[in-house]
């Protein structure tokens, strides 16, 4: 493990691996479930010493790969600024992280991803180059003094995007949000290629960052929350699709196992929580105005209550307090499975799926079906407005039996995720456990990955075994 403190140390380290054939990962705080920076070689641990904000202006940042996102959002607050994506582990991931895995969080439909946000990086290439890269002219008469590594990056990169821009385009699943792969479909436009678009998102198997500039955006000024109970995960499924054609910030699903848990865990929960709900929607919504705020809350529960008749309880606030209150529901209590006793335990392995939203009340009954068949039971948190579900089945793994049954329960429901044409990774990334499907989604579209991959990596120095992966890897 390598901690460098600078540019210089991480070049010094690529040049080593290269002359030595050796495999280097990029790793921040470690908080991937795909195993994305683990394997043999070099790991490069930005964590320790490349945490810097560089320079903060009025919309953009300047930041090293180590600064932590909740670090960097309390320095942005100060200006009335904040970094929009929102990971659920952003009190402890790096913005290396971040952007490697193109995160987004529970605030995806009003801020998208990390990629929407990247300005430019500065990146260390697989030869131990350092270049600045960002959205660049392909022809030569409007790219004068461009360094010629990178402008050769960018020819062979839009002569290959071009050539396959028709398998790009046939092989994009219909989900609102992918990270499965290489996202080559909004690269060139108007004779530019935006090579940090690329970047963000490729889980350091193309170049290693060391800087990046990202847009910032301002704080809402209110915010308000709505709790809503549902007697079916169905009638949620339902609820959701009525309420992002409302314009929500956040549309969150807790079902009845974590319910359960948050009673269990506090008086308070148990109070506010009807022992009958199935399901729990939690929506936000935010504005310059709180009382606008509060009333859209209002006229929605309005609406699912007692016109939809799909939610048979809800709750309401604009109180900061109490909305932090009713925010620590989905923050504290989905990390407390990893915490249950006994040797059961709720795996990751199959946690980031996602449909399109308009499937989920025929997926998630599809869902439950393959769970039925293989005698598992699952706890689910989802991003429902966005069509992402965090599935976490309840195994044990020092039982062989369990271990076999790992790698029949995920290609089954990845069967279902692609027959409604979602993907397999929505925002967790690919990692060691899941590239090798990557294939099954992609089809003819892998082999233009692997030549993506070759462009930027000929050895497979850079994090080798994740995304493009050549040899197969079983759960």
């Amino acid at each position: 493990v390598v901690r460098p403190r600078g540019v210089s140390d991480v070049v010094a380290c690529v040049q080593y691996a290269a002359e030595k054939g050796i495999p280097i990962h990029p790793r921040g705080s470690g908080t991937g479930l795909a195993g994305d920076s683990l394997g043999p070689g070099l790991v490069l641990d930005f964590s320790h010493s490349m945490r810097r904000i560089v320079a903060v202006d009025h919309d953009t940042v300047r930041v090293q790969p180590g600064v932590i996102l909740a670090h960097l959002s309390r320095q942005l607050a100060r200006q009335g600024r904040l970094f929009g994506p929102d990971p659920a582990t952003r009190a402890v991931t790096t913005m290396g992280s971040v952007l490697a895995v193109d995160a987004s969080g529970t605030h995806w439909p009003q801020y998208g991803s990390a990629r929407d946000h990247v300005l430019s990086l500065q990146v260390v290439l697989a030869d131990g180059q350092v270049l600045e890269v960002g959205r660049h002219a392909i022809a030569d008469d409007e790219a004068e003094g461009a360094p010629p590594q990178r402008q050769q990056l960018v020819r062979r990169l839009a002569e290959l995007v071009s050539r396959e821009q028709k398998v790009i385009a046939q092989h994009q699943p219909r989900s609102l949000v992918n990270r499965c792969g290489y996202q080559l479909d909004d690269l060139l436009a108007d004779g530019h290629l935006d090579l940090a678009r690329l970047l963000v998102g490729s889980e350091g198997t193309l170049a290693i960052i060391t800087e990046a500039t990202v847009r910032t955006v301002p704080r809402p000024k209110h915010r308000g929350l709505a709790l809503l109970f549902f007697d079916r995960l169905e009638s949620a499924a339902r609820g959701a699709l009525e309420i992002t054609s409302l314009g929500v910030s956040t549309c969150d699903l807790m079902d009845r196992r974590l319910l359960t848990i948050a009673r269990e865990m506090d008086v308070r929960y148990e109070l506010l929580i009807p022992a009958e709900a199935e399901a729990m929607l939690l929506v936000e919504q935010s504005g310059d105005d709180a009382y606008e705020v509060g009333q859209r809350l209002r006229e929605m529960v309005v609406r699912l209550v007692r016109e939809r008749h799909l939610a048979f309880d809800a709750r309401v606030t604009i109180e900061k307090e109490e909305r932090d209150f009713y925010w620590r529901l989905s923050r504290r209590v989905v990390t407390t499975l990893y915490r249950l006793k006994g040797t059961t335990q709720a795996v990751p392995f199959i946690e980031d799926i996602a449909v399109p939203p308009e499937t989920l009340p025929e997926f998630l009954v599809r869902m439950q079906n393959v769970f039925k068949k293989h005698a598992v039971t699952a706890a689910l948190f989802a991003h429902l407005g966005h069509g992402q579900l965090h599935l976490r089945p309840f195994l044990d793994l020092a039982n062989p039996e369990h271990q076999r049954l790992m790698q029949d329960l995920a290609s089954d429901l990845y069967d279902e995720v692609l027959d409604v044409g979602g993907t397999i990774s929505g925002e967790h990334s690919l990692g060691l456990s899941r590239s090798w499907f990557l294939r099954r989604q992609v089809g003819p579209l892998f082999e233009v990955f692997r030549e993506v991959k070759r462009v930027f990596d000929p050895d497979n120095l850079l994090n080798p075994g994740k995304v493009v992966a050549e040899v197969p890897q079983p759960l």
